[in-house]
């Protein structure tokens, strides 16, 4: 059974508890349609990474079968301080690689596709990282830590980063200097042309400042949420797609087998016309946030959508075990085409249409 399972509750426990308290304090943070997608995107993410997730531990019980060099007394405590902070380490360079290396952009962008900050966003994960973060740990596998402490230590890992994306937790001092906060990692989900690339650590911020990509937030300038190439979606599905469409359509139209190689493993920004080309300057005051209508009877069917994909995703989590792998594959491609489906529906243009009336 997934550890997953128990904390999908305490997640929305918790979203509901900073609703209350940004209430509280007459803070906007929350928006229903851009919450929503966030928590369609996380349970979309989820349904395929039991699957994708598989392929990871596998390939990393294979390396540390065959080319282990140590072995680790699971027993002692020194294991897995050591084996954490290794595995942060690791992901720093995860984090960072899904920055500069275009179509690992395309699988990370869309944590990073919301134009809001808050404990929804963190749960706006990827489904389509699995295909390349495994080869990251590699290191770890060779050192020869043991599958179970590396699957517990990335959970931890995992678990960690959530409570850092919130807005109603201000510098935490000394802290700063060495963990991840939610003031750093504000910085780090920022558009502004300070934030960008900065702050890729998971839990040490030590990796940051030595690695010279950390940027402490600014209190005269706040960060605007977002990418600078928006989604200006709600679909869940087409959330996880839209930038590997975007590469393969550059690719197509770049002459010259080089230069396509370039729109797959050149930074994000890389053009054929413009590669030495600087970022361009970010005007905050250009920034409008993507909206679209949202009457009652739309509001209602995307809460309860995302209710009824919740359900189902707790179900599977708990009966997954005892699923043949041909029934998890199809139980993971019907929820995936049902959220398909549903973020289709409300951008289309008759639906937009009716919202208008």
């Amino acid at each position: 059974m997934s550890p997953i399972l128990y904390f999908i509750p305490f997640f929305f426990i918790l979203i509901a508890l900073e609703m209350w308290v940004a209430h509280r304090r007459g803070l906007q943070l929350y928006r229903l349609q851009d919450t929503v997608t966030s928590l369609n995107i996380g349970i979309v993410s989820q349904f395929v990474n039991t699957l994708g997730g598989i392929i990871s531990v596998a390939m990393y019980a294979v390396l540390v079968d065959r080319f282990g060099a140590f072995t680790w007394d699971v027993s002692n405590p020194l294991c897995w301080i050591t084996a954490l902070v290794l595995y942060d380490f690791c992901y720093y360079w995860v984090h960072r690689a899904g920055h500069e290396i275009n179509i690992l952009w395309a699988a990370h962008v869309v944590h990073h596709s919301s134009e809001e900050f808050n404990l929804s966003t963190a749960l706006r994960q990827s489904s389509t990282g699995f295909y390349f973060r495994w080869v990251f740990y590699i290191p770890l596998a060779l050192l020869g830590i043991p599958v179970k402490v590396f699957v517990v230590v990335g959970l931890i890992d995992l678990i960690y980063q959530y409570w850092v994306h919130t807005q109603l937790i201000g510098r935490l001092g000394f802290l700063e200097k060495f963990l991840v906060t939610p003031s750093n990692h504000r910085v780090h989900h920022g558009q502004n042309d300070y934030c960008i690339d900065k702050n890729y650590g998971g839990i040490f911020s030590l990796w940051d400042r030595l690695f010279g990509t950390y940027a402490d937030e600014r209190p005269d300038e706040k960060p605007i949420y977002g990418v600078r190439k928006p989604l200006h979606s709600w679909n869940p599905v087409w959330g996880n797609l839209h930038h590997y469409v975007a590469i393969f359509r550059q690719a197509r139209t770049t002459v010259g087998w080089r230069q396509k190689l370039m729109c797959f493993f050149a930074g994000p920004g890389w053009t054929p016309t413009l590669q030495d080309a600087p970022l361009a300057t970010f005007a905050r005051e250009d920034f409008v946030r993507f909206s679209t209508p949202s009457p009652r009877w739309m509001r209602v069917g995307a809460i309860v959508a995302t209710v009824l994909g919740t359900g189902l995703l707790l179900y599977f989590l708990k009966v997954q075990s005892q699923l043949a792998f041909s029934q998890r594959i199809s139980f993971c491609a019907a929820m995936v085409l049902f959220y398909l489906a549903l973020g289709w529906a409300w951008l289309h243009p008759r639906v937009l249409a009716a919202a208008h009336e």
